[in-house]
C-alpha cells in the first residue's frame, strides 16, 4: 500500500477546507441534479420506444411515471406505467382464460368489446373441430372465438433504452459539475 501525504502551506488550512466544502457541496448538488435529468431522458427514451411498437396510444407513454429518490446512501430511478397490461407487453408472458379467452372475431361489431360486456347477450356453440365459438343473440352471427392461453411477444425493449440512456449518467454527472464550477 503506498502512503499518501498532503502538505498544506502555513495558514492554508482554512482555505483548503472551505475549497473541499464548496467540492463536497457542487457534488451533493449535481447528483440529484445528474439524476432528473436522466429520469426526464429515461422517460423519454421509453415514450419513443412505446410509439415505435405501433398500435399503442399516446395514452401508453402518457401513463408513464419516472420517479427519482435522491435520499443521500439511497439514490434510485423508479419507473411504473398506470397502464393495465404494461408489463405484458414490456415482458411479453402468457395470457390465460378461466377457462377460456374470448377473441373478438375482427370485421365484427365485437371488436375491442369483451364478450361480457357485448350489448344484447351472447350464446355459445362448440363446433366438432375447432374453437368453441360466442354468437350474438340479436342476430346470430358469430362474434368471438375461445382459446386457452395466447403468447404476447414482448413489444416494447424498455430494458434497452434505460441502458441506452444511463451510458450518459458520467456526462450527465459532469455538465452538472461544470455548471457548479463555472458559477
Amino acid at each position: 500500500m503506498a502512503d499518501f501525504r498532503l502538505v498544506v502551506p502555513a495558514g492554508a488550512e482554512k482555505t483548503l477546507v472551505e475549497n473541499m466544502a464548496k467540492i463536497a457541496d457542487g457534488i451533493n448538488e449535481a447528483i440529484p441534479a445528474s439524476l432528473n435529468a436522466i429520469a426526464s431522458m429515461i422517460k423519454q427514451a421509453v415514450a419513443n420506444e412505446i410509439a415505435d411498437a405501433g398500435a399503442f396510444g399516446s395514452d401508453w407513454a402518457d401513463s408513464l411515471h419516472v420517479d427519482v429518490d435522491d435520499t443521500k446512501g439511497n439514490m434510485r430511478i423508479s419507473m411504473y406505467s398506470d397502464k393495465d397490461g404494461f408489463d405484458l407487453f414490456a415482458n411479453g408472458g402468457v395470457v390465460k382464460g378461466n377457462p377460456l379467452l374470448w377473441i373478438g372475431l375482427s370485421g365484427t361489431d365485437a371488436e375491442g368489446i369483451r364478450a361480457k360486456d357485448f350489448p344484447g347477450g351472447l350464446f355459445s356453440v362448440q363446433p366438432k373441430n375447432g374453437h368453441p365459438l360466442l354468437f350474438s343473440i340479436a342476430d346470430k352471427k358469430p362474434k368471438y372465438f375461445g382459446i386457452e392461453s395466447v403468447t404476447i411477444p414482448q413489444k416494447f425493449r424498455i430494458d434497452q433504452a434505460v441502458e441506452s440512456v444511463m451510458g450518459n449518467f458520467q456526462q450527465a454527472f459532469s455538465n452538472e459539475m461544470s455548471d457548479f464550477n463555472g458559477s
